[in-house]
């Protein structure tokens, strides 16, 4: 089986946070929980998506390395 890394970009929006000093620090935390479940639920979706397959796909591991808020 050969064996390859992939970079993703994924653009995703979160609420907002309000007004006032620890808005910021929040909106960070909400969009690196967002980006962590979604990564998450890939991994779990992709393997029950192809359980079944003829060939053997599988997905190793899906991990948020880095996150920017633009």
């Amino acid at each position: 089986m050969a064996r390859y890394f992939v970079n993703v970009t994924m653009e995703i929006f979160t609420p907002d946070q309000g007004v006032g000093e620890k808005v910021e620090k929040n909106e960070n935390r909400d969009a690196r929980w967002f980006a962590d479940t979604i990564a998450e639920k890939t991994q779990e979706h992709i393997k029950d998506e192809f359980q079944h397959s003829e060939r053997n796909y599988h997905l190793n591991e899906v991990q948020v390395n880095y996150l920017e808020r633009s």
